[in-house]
């Protein structure tokens, strides 16, 4: 494998860790509506919650990278950061679900559980939030790129009844579910999940499946400790992950 192919492989692993502890940030809302409400209005009545993270590989193998989320910056003040030596940002992504929390977080050997990388807000800002432990190429083709990875954090991620949930099928029969979706962060347009043709432009891997529907009851992805988790990097840049 080429190691453009290899470096690529490592910038799409960034799109695992959507879920974060963070709701909506001021830079968002100000690019949709200008006000300090914490509801995102325009393209939903739903609070979302978006993320902008900061990423270190940790060696044990290609994918293997610890995410550190900040609960409190904003788009403008993660954009400014200059990543250190070893660190790099990942993707501004907004949740497709209605509402996600992190029942704890990671306390691993050696790592720190905060950095700081915004000198305007005191303390560290940073918290580390998951660990990508291992990953591998789902397929990929004309600048598209499709990676399974295993992710150790304890999330719970909840899309209610009524809301239209987007799948994917893979040839085995897992199902993977649609829950973040990658954003502009200098012009934040939240896309519209509801739409039945939202995915209209999507191709699925060869030999999946892709459908929605709506749902009759509440859907919850509760991951306690390691979440299966397809990123997809290209024309459509999005994560989803198996229920």
């Amino acid at each position: 494998m080429s190691s453009e192919v290899l470096s690529k492989l490592w910038f799409l692993t960034f799109c695992v860790f959507a879920l974060s502890a963070c709701g909506n940030n001021d830079a968002a809302q100000e690019a949709i509506d200008t006000s300090d409400d914490t509801v995102i209005t325009g393209a939903s009545s739903d609070t979302r919650q978006f993320t902008h993270k900061m990423m270190k590989k940790t060696g044990e193998n290609q994918f293997a990278a610890l995410a550190y989320e900040c609960p409190q910056c904003t788009f403008a003040q993660w954009l400014a950061i200059v990543p250190p030596a070893g660190w790099t940002k990942g993707p501004a992504q907004v949740m497709a679900t209605n509402s996600g929390d992190m029942r704890s977080w990671p306390s691993l050997e050696g790592v720190p559980d905060t950095m700081n990388f915004i000198d305007e807000i005191p303390g560290n800002e940073y918290q580390v939030i998951a660990k990508n432990l291992d990953a591998r190429l789902i397929g990929g083709g004309a600048g598209d790129l499709i990676v399974e990875a295993q992710v150790m954090r304890d999330t719970i991620l909840r899309f209610d009844v009524g809301k239209r949930v987007h799948e994917l099928t893979s040839p085995t029969g897992n199902v993977f579910v649609l829950f973040a979706y990658e954003v502009d962060p200098e012009n934040v347009v939240i896309p519209d999940f509801q739409d039945p043709g939202f995915l209209s432009d999507f191709t699925p891997p060869d030999g999946w499946t892709y459908e929605s529907r709506v749902l009759e009851e509440e859907l919850l992805l509760d991951t306690p400790d390691i979440a299966t988790v397809l990123a997809f990097r290209g024309a459509v840049t999005s994560t989803w992950e198996m229920r």
